[in-house]
C-alpha cells in the first residue's frame, strides 16, 4: 500500500474519531469533561463538525417544516372562482330554464290542464263501469272510446271515476289518464263547432253576403272541417248541403267527446228505437206531395206515438198549431224523397234531432210521458194537416226569414 493511501486512511480514521467525539458533545456532555489529551487542533475539528451537524439539522427542519406546509396546503379545499361571464351565463340559464317551464305550464292551462283529472277507455268497443272494484261486481253502465269521465279515486288496479250519470269502478289497464286521454282523444274523436246562439248562417264562403247553406240554432254542433283553407274570422264546417263556413265569434270549436251511458239510458234508447224501426218496416205509406193539405200518411200506433214524443220534446210548450207544425215537418221530409222513407227514418236520421241526441226523446218514450195535446198534434198531422205549407226545417225564431209560428221560424 502507497504511503499517500495510508496517509489518506489515517485521516479518514481520525475524522471519524472526531466525529464520534463531536456526537457525544451535541448529545449533552459537558466539554469540560473531555479527556486532557486532545489537542486544540481535535477541539477545533470537533467544533467544525458540531457546527456542520447543527447546519444540517436546521436544514433537516427546514425542510420537514416546507413539507408539513406542503401538505397542508394540498388537504386545502380548492375554490374556483369563476369569472364575471360565467356567472351571468349561469343565470341566465337558470332564467331561461324557469321561463321554458312557465311557457310549458302556460300551453298545459290552455289545453291539456283541464284533462289532467281525466280518464279513458283505451278499448274498441266498450268498458263496463261496475258497481265494487271487482270484476264480478255489477254493471253500472259503459265507457265508450270516446266518453271521458272524471277522476274520483285512482287505486292501484281499480280507479273510481264519474262520467254522465254513472260513478263506479273501471280498470286501470284498460284506461289512458291526464295528457295520455287527452292525446287518445284527438285521434279517436271528431271535432265540432258548437253552437252559440240561435240563427247562426253556415255560408258558402267565408263571406256575409254568401249563399246561406244552413241555419243552426244554439247547442247544435257542426262538423268541423278541417280540410278546408282557414279564412280568418271563420270556422269551416261541413253541413249536409256541403261545406261552408261560420262565424268564429259564434261557435266554440273543441272535440265531439262524449259521456258513459248507463245500462237504464242504453236499454230504453235500444228498445224505442228498434221498436219504431221495425214497425216503420211493416207501414205502408203514400206518397204525395201536396202543399198545404197533403194526404193522410198511414202509420202504426208506434209510429204515432214516436211522432207525438218529437212534438212533445220540440214543441211541448207551444200553442196547438206549432204542435202540429213541427210533426208536419217530420212528414214533410218523409215524403221528399232526400230523407228517410219513414218516421223513425227521419226522427232518428244522425244529427237531425238534439232530443234525439241528448237523449231527451228516449226518456220521453220510456216514461211515456206525452200531453194529450201532443198526441192529438201528431194525430192531426197524419191526417195531412201542415200549418208550414210544405217546410222541411224549423228553427228557434231569432229574425231569420221564414214562416214563425209561435217561437220557431219554419223554411
Amino acid at each position: 500500500m502507497s504511503k499517500n493511501k495510508k496517509l489518506t486512511q489515517g485521516i479518514i480514521l481520525m475524522i471519524s474519531t472526531l466525529a464520534l467525539a463531536a456526537t457525544a458533545v451535541y448529545t449533552g456532555a459537558d466539554v469540560t469533561e473531555a479527556p486532557a489529551d486532545v489537542n486544540v487542533a481535535a477541539w477545533n475539528g470537533k467544533a467544525g463538525i458540531v457546527a456542520s451537524l447543527e447546519q444540517t439539522e436546521s436544514k433537516m427542519l427546514d425542510e420537514v417544516q416546507l413539507a408539513n406546509v406542503t401538505v397542508e396546503k394540498t388537504q386545502t379545499p380548492i375554490v374556483t372562482v369563476a369569472s364575471k361571464s360565467e356567472a351571468e351565463a349561469a343565470v341566465q340559464e337558470k332564467q331561461e330554464e324557469k321561463q321554458s317551464e312557465e311557457k310549458i305550464e302556460e300551453v298545459m292551462s290552455k289545453t291539456e290542464k283541464e284533462w289532467q283529472d281525466k280518464v279513458m277507455a283505451d278499448v274498441e268497443d266498450f268498458l263496463c263501469i261496475r258497481k265494487e272494484a271487482n270484476a264480478d261486481a255489477q254493471i253500472l253502465g259503459k265507457l265508450y272510446p270516446t266518453s271521458v269521465a272524471t277522476v274520483v279515486k285512482k287505486g292501484k288496479t281499480w280507479t273510481k271515476i264519474k262520467s254522465g250519470s254513472v260513478k263506479g269502478y273501471v280498470k286501470n289497464e284498460y284506461l289512458v289518464f291526464g295528457s295520455d286521454a287527452y292525446d287518445n282523444a284527438k285521434k279517436v274523436c271528431k271535432k265540432y263547432a258548437y253552437v252559440q246562439t240561435n240563427g247562426l248562417r253556415v255560408r258558402e264562403k267565408a263571406n256575409e253576403d254568401a249563399k246561406v247553406l244552413a241555419v243552426a240554432d244554439k247547442g247544435d254542433q257542426l262538423v268541423f272541417n278541417k280540410k278546408a283553407d282557414k279564412k280568418k274570422g271563420w270556422v269551416a264546417v261541413t253541413v249536409k248541403a256541403g261545406s261552408g263556413y261560420v262565424s268564429d265569434e259564434y261557435v266554440k270549436v273543441k272535440l265531439g267527446t262524449t259521456e258513459a251511458v248507463s245500462i237504464e239510458e242504453e236499454l230504453a234508447a235500444q228498445k224505442a228505437k228498434e221498436a219504431a224501426e221495425a214497425k216503420a218496416k211493416a207501414a205502408k205509406v203514400s206518397e204525395s206531395s201536396a202543399a198545404t193539405q197533403s194526404a193522410p200518411v198511414s202509420a202504426s200506433v208506434d209510429d204515432t206515438t214516436l211522432l207525438a214524443a218529437i212534438i212533445q220534446c220540440e214543441a211541448g210548450s207551444e200553442g196547438y198549431e206549432g204542435k202540429v207544425a213541427v210533426g208536419a215537418v217530420v212528414l214533410n221530409r218523409k215524403r221528399s224523397g232526400s230523407y228517410p222513407n219513414s218516421i223513425s227514418g227521419v226522427v232518428y236520421q244522425s244529427g237531425q234531432f238534439s232530443p234525439v241526441r241528448n237523449g231527451a226523446l228516449a226518456s220521453v218514450l220510456s216514461s211515456g210521458n206525452i200531453s194529450s195535446s201532443c198526441r192529438q198534434a201528431a194525430a192531426d198531422a197524419l191526417a195531412g194537416s201542415d200549418p208550414t205549407g210544405g217546410k222541411l226545417y224549423f228553427h228557434r225564431a231569432n229574425g231569420r226569414d221564414g214562416l214563425v209560428i209561435g217561437n220557431h221560424v219554419f223554411y
